[in-house]
């Protein structure tokens, strides 16, 4: 596998505390510059102001209430989203997953629709529970089909994610061909695309209530992962039960993804591309890489989002769209170097 060569550029403890820190940094400063970018005009010296509580009332509102809560929800969504990708690398012991595999978006998708369908899309967050609902469900159906006697055969539970999602996806354009108010069903696809323009304080406090734990705890299941990468038998032959393992890591690597698709849509190839680029770096040992990418995700993520509120101002284009296109020739790229008995 790729993980197997992931070592060669691997740093030592000062060096991989140093690509923290500049990790850190570099966050910190995509934050203050997505506070800042936008198509309102607004310099340092006025985010300063409005820090310090002397901005005017217009300028505090664009900040506070517009702004911050955009900026800190891409920051966790891809700090989420580089530690989901890691860990479904591991479990699936398939170097090309992501987090959206196992027809999590499009099971979400199918939510979406239905919300629109019901007259939901424009009430509250008819739209994002709904999204939550049918990502979870997804996931279960995937999940009981994948499994053997037990066990979840890794390759199972791909081809069961692949064709839930093309199932889903073909009902979801049925769904949105059956709702006849055109401004709805445009709404719906935004979303779909991956977007933070519906960001406020209310959502972004539901989304750190479900995220941050199960973050937290696949953090704490680095371990897991690591042995994981070995193969099931040689990670039983060190104790680990990797059979409940994978199944305790797969839930709350759905949840959380669940979650991140509520809230912004489907944000794709984050979880693949964030993994990927820092793995040489911090070595096949998750215990050092999630920490990592969950820096860099933010980092990358709050970046394209600032990007895309900028590139046509004063038109929003969907982040979803960015990472894609940047997302879509690193998996080609990667793809041609995976070995051929890892495909």
């Amino acid at each position: 596998m790729a993980e197997a060569n992931a070592s060669n550029f691997r740093l030592g403890g000062f060096g991989y505390g140093v690509l923290l820190v500049v990790g850190g940094v570099g966050l910190l400063a995509s934050i203050a510059g997505g506070l800042v970018l936008g198509s309102a005009s607004i310099g340092p010296s006025d985010l300063f102001d409005v820090l310090l509580g002397g901005s005017d009332a217009v300028t505090t509102q664009i900040v506070v209430e517009l702004r911050l809560p955009r900026v800190l929800g891409a920051a966790l969504v891809g700090a989420a989203l580089g530690i989901v990708g890691a860990t479904l690398q591991a479990v699936m012991k398939n170097p090309l997953a992501e987090p959206y595999i196992l027809g999590i978006s499009s099971g979400a998708s199918v939510g979406a629709a239905s919300s629109v369908l019901l007259g939901l899309a424009l009430g509250g967050y008819g739209t994002s529970a709904l999204a939550f609902v049918g990502a979870v469900v997804s996931v279960v159906v995937v999940y009981r089909v994948a499994v053997v006697d037990g066990r979840v055969p890794p390759v199972r539970l791909i081809l069961a994610g692949v064709a839930l999602s093309s199932f889903a996806q073909a009902v979801t354009s049925f769904l949105l061909y059956l709702v006849p108010e055109a401004t709805a069903v445009r709404g719906v696809i935004f979303w779909l695309l991956g977007g933070l323009s519906g960001s406020d304080w209310p959502g972004l406090t539901l989304l750190t209530v479900i995220v941050v734990p199960a973050s937290l705890v696949l953090i704490a299941g680095a371990r897991w992962q690591t042995l994981l990468l070995l193969g099931d038998d040689s990670a039983m032959a060190l104790g680990l039960d990797a059979a409940r393992a994978r199944q305790w890591l797969i839930a709350w690597a759905a949840l959380a993804t669940g979650a991140l698709v509520a809230f912004a849509g489907a944000i794709g190839f984050v979880g693949l591309i964030v993994p990927h680029a820092l793995r040489p770096f911090t070595g096949p040992d998750h215990r050092r890489l999630l920490w990592a990418v969950a820096l860099y995700g933010g980092w990358l993520l709050v970046a394209m989002d600032a990007v895309a509120r900028s590139v046509l101002a004063p038109e929003e284009l969907p982040v979803g769209i960015l990472t894609g296109l940047l997302g879509a020739p690193f998996f080609l790229l990667l793809l041609r170097r995976v070995p051929g008995d890892a495909r």
